[in-house]
């Protein structure tokens, strides 16, 4: 019963609190053109999807060797710190010999 009361308040904040902030011009303006922009956008992609898959496609392929790039250094850094870690403990042990 508690998280119905939960959800049902957000869900109530933010419906409120955003209609309340469409009380300013310069927001309202903001959502009408970013709604006008959706609307175009979405209407272009349902005309030519095959473009929509060569985006789609191309966004996956560049993120996809971005995120590569990335494991792939901190894979490096790991091994860098093994490394660290490992001298460490062989100076603890030559210490303690």
């Amino acid at each position: 019963m508690g998280k119905n009361t939960l959800v049902r308040g957000i869900a109530a904040g933010a419906i409120i609190g955003g209609l309340i902030s469409l009380l300013d011009r310069d927001t309202r303006g903001y959502v009408g053109n970013k709604i006008k922009s959706c609307s175009d956008k979405t209407s272009f992609y349902v005309k030519n999807p095959a473009d929509a898959m060569h985006q789609l496609n191309t966004q996956y392929t560049h993120y996809s060797k971005q995120f590569s790039a990335n494991l792939t250094s901190a894979l490096h850094m790991l091994d860098q710190i093994r490394e660290i870690a490992d001298k460490v403990d062989l100076e603890q042990r030559d210490k303690n010999e």
